[in-house]
């Protein structure tokens, strides 16, 4: 123990050298002791029980909870004892050979377990039989989470005791470019139940899927490979699985689980047997593309998922669907639609898709821009069901004021008799004054008192959460005040956020000062400080607002 002890305070030394780390608390004394109260000087977080602190500590990345080694002797050996470890290669003064001492002096020598295991390697280069060191050793300390980005590696070939793990219950790896495990004879994993997967190019199709046979109680799988190597069919056979989410470009999918609750296929070619019946199935996003010839596939495939609550389509997907005039199943159980639209086309979604939802509550539309020829007509077939007795909810996102947008939105306002919650949003790149004259439009109709039963109605701009990131050179101008109808209309209008990198000079101040006293709804200002900044202004006066400080 001696010897680890030493061991300790020489890696503590390394990163922390006692000189800094004298002078920058001498400094802090001197410059806060004045103010200081006996109370204020009690040291309560080390009073505390190991079990709290471990829990902290766990909150942190793990070159964090290193420093505080150097806080007294209690702290020396605590963070060594914490359940989860979060390695970045990104530490300015974390090296490889810390890493390795770390490894080999520290972590090979705990006998308590690992919860968790994150490395992260994005920017620079780690020896990847150090990182495998790493995962082995945690296998061994009975491993239950494990997060794994590497993306500078050619190949990556994991240690095989990974798979074979018995207490592990979380796996998620992201690899660039190719992950090989053809070296890998078997594969056990009684314990796993979530496994996330993101690889740019895999070399054996067959060692995945041996893989997924020996996850015998997997609940949630995330599935996207880019490319692979020497197959053009693929399947996914679990009957535990609940939620699946799958990205195959190049691969015909075949997808056999019963089970399924939750169902996301992106960019995934519709074959024959891409799904079977589930009966199970609560949520669906579908981006999927064919050809003209396979309709049919596309037929059994929305039979498939016909039993879901919840559906979500592409932009893509609609729009082929629209193109083919696709004649979708009935959707008896769906309460919720969301549809990404690059037309307004009345028949598509009228008669086509709305037409089989009957009791369809929530009709949520993100438009994008018009790639189609097809307009809004007014329908002459009877207006479907779910709009006249159960749509409640009507949203609709990126309003750009076109008038088959408002053709389609005065057809809900006047056919639906239950809704009542209307929310609209402005598409984001609309000038400011256009996008007021179209708000004070859809303001003039939705408070019309012909739609009284709304009992709430909604009209956001396209801003969003407000970034501001000041610049050495900023000026401010009379951009940020010019007309009514800009800056402060949106945050009027749209209970945003505020978000400012905020450095202290006059120019910064006034534009400050502007946005506040223009936004009357304003709820969160979240202000980031300069770090050499020794004092913090005060902007604004006494409102009620929820104001964050960020030094």
């Amino acid at each position: 123990m001696p010897s680890r002890v030493f061991a300790l305070c020489s890696f503590s030394s390394f990163l922390f050298p006692k000189s800094q780390m004298a002078k920058r608390y001498r400094s802090k004394d001197q410059e806060f002791a004045s103010t200081k109260t006996e109370s204020e000087q009690v040291d309560r977080i080390s009073s505390l029980p190991d079990d709290i602190i471990f829990h902290i500590l766990s909150f942190l990345p793990t070159i964090e909870a290193v420093t505080t080694s150097v806080l007294s002797i209690r702290w020396r050996l605590l963070w060594t004892s914490i359940f989860t470890f979060d390695f970045e290669d990104n530490w300015p003064c974390f090296p490889e050979t810390s890493f390795s001492f770390v490894i080999h002096n520290i972590l090979a020598q705990r006998r308590t377990c690992i919860k968790r295991l994150r490395i992260s390697n994005y920017n620079k280069f780690f020896n990847l039989n150090l990182i495998n060191t790493l995962i082995s050793i945690a296998v061994t300390q009975n491993l239950e989470e494990m997060d794994l980005f590497c993306y500078y590696f050619l190949e990556a070939t994991l240690p095989s005791t990974l798979f074979t793990c018995k207490t592990i219950s979380v796996m998620k790896l992201s690899l660039s470019l190719t992950i090989n495990l053809n070296h890998i004879s078997s594969f056990h994993l009684p314990s796993l139940k979530v496994l996330h997967l993101y690889l740019l190019y895999l070399v054996d199709d067959e060692s995945m899927m041996r893989l997924f046979s020996g996850c015998p109680v997997l609940e949630e799988l995330f599935y996207e490979v880019v490319k692979s190597n020497n197959s053009t069919s693929f399947k996914i056979c679990m009957p535990s699985l609940k939620k699946l989410h799958i990205k195959c470009h190049d691969k015909i999918v075949q997808i056999v689980t019963p089970s399924i609750e939750y169902l996301q296929v992106q960019e995934t070619k519709v074959c024959d047997s891409l799904i079977g019946n589930l009966p199970n199935l609560v949520q669906a996003h579908v981006d999927i593309y064919f050809d003209q010839h396979e309709i049919e596939y596309v037929s059994k495939f929305f039979n498939g998922i016909r039993q879901t609550k919840f559906l979500w389509l592409s932009n893509y997907t609609t729009k082929v669907l629209a193109d083919a005039g696709f004649e979708f199943p009935e959707f008896y159980n769906l309460v919720h639609l969301k549809l990404c639209l690059s037309t307004t086309d009345s028949y598509f979604l009228t008669q086509l898709l709305l037409a089989k939802c009957p009791r369809l509550e929530i009709l949520d539309i993100d438009k994008v821009c018009e790639e189609s020829e097809r307009r809004w007509t007014q329908p002459t077939k009877p207006v479907p069901s779910c709009v006249i007795s159960h749509l409640i909810v009507f949203k609709f996102r990126e309003y750009s004021g076109s008038k088959d947008e408002l053709k389609l939105i005065k057809y809900i306002l006047k056919n639906a008799k239950v809704l009542k919650t209307v929310t609209i949003q402005m598409a984001n790149w609309l000038k400011p004054k256009k996008a007021s004259r179209d708000m004070s439009k859809l303001h003039a109709l939705l408070s019309a008192s012909k739609y009284c039963h709304l009992t709430n109605y909604q009209i956001l701009s396209g801003l969003g959460p407000l970034n501001i990131q000041f610049k050495s050179h900023f000026t401010y101008s009379s951009f940020f005040t010019e007309g009514v109808t800009s800056l402060s209309t949106y945050l009027a209008d749209d209970e945003s956020l505020m978000r400012l990198e905020y450095g202290g000079s006059q120019h910064e101040l006034e534009l400050t000062k502007y946005i506040r006293n223009n936004a009357k709804v304003l709820k969160t200002v979240t202000i980031h400080m300069a770090k050499w900044l020794k004092t913090i202004q005060t902007v604004g006066d006494n409102r009620k607002d929820h104001c964050v400080v960020a030094i």
